[in-house]
């Protein structure tokens, strides 16, 4: 009794490739491709989007300095305009 139940417990290795050893070979390595390409999709679509994020902060950055810049002229132009007023308005009689 001793000897069936070291016989089952023993491992042994038939050193021959059958049709399932070469389907499961296969189907691993189709798996490892698959998730390879899902990941470069995904790696893609994460650096597009962090491109995307980088030019879109770029043109914020230029639209708040053009409109720094309008903001100037404008009140340039308005300290302008109030002082030709006081000027008009001091040079006509009463």
């Amino acid at each position: 009794m001793t000897e069936q139940i070291q016989n089952l417990k023993r491992i042994r290795f038939i050193p021959e490739i059958t049709l399932g050893n070469v389907l499961q070979l296969l189907t691993i390595a189709a798996a490892v491709v698959g998730l390879w390409v899902s990941l470069d999709k995904r790696l893609a679509a994460v650096e597009m989007q962090e491109n995307y994020a980088i030019e879109e902060r770029h043109d914020l950055k230029k639209s708040l300095a053009t409109l720094a810049e309008n903001q100037a002229v404008l009140a340039r132009t308005v300290d302008r305009i109030s002082i030709l007023f006081e000027q008009h308005t001091k040079e006509q009689p009463k």
